[in-house]
């Protein structure tokens, strides 16, 4: 049960965990992630990778596909690009309405 919200590598360790479950009962499976699910799951795949040849078996027996749709694990770029859109638009909006002052 990951969390809205809440950081990658909380919610990667509940996917691990989930992970963990499966692979004592020798199943495959796979990782579905919308938008923040997709950055969670590539978390917990690159926190397993980087693991102990224990967790590496994990993904490279069990895994047997990745479904990530919309993915925000770019979201931090999203962020950045719409601050500054949004700084511009304040300011082109403040030039405009200082001009209408002078005639309403």
């Amino acid at each position: 049960d990951t969390g809205t919200a809440r950081s990658f590598e909380y919610n990667a360790a509940k996917i691990i965990d989930a992970i963990e479950s499966v692979s004592k009962r020798r199943k495959p499976y796979g990782l579905l992630g919308y938008s923040q699910g997709c950055a969670n799951a590539l978390t917990a795949e690159s926190l397993l990778l980087s693991g102990s040849p224990k967790q590496q078996a994990y993904v490279n027996e069990g895994l047997v596909c990745r479904q990530l749709i919309f993915s925000a694990a770019n979201g931090s770029t999203h962020g950045s690009a719409g601050d500054s859109k949004v700084q511009r638009l304040i300011v082109m909006c403040e030039e405009f309405f200082k001009y209408q002052q002078g005639y309403f």
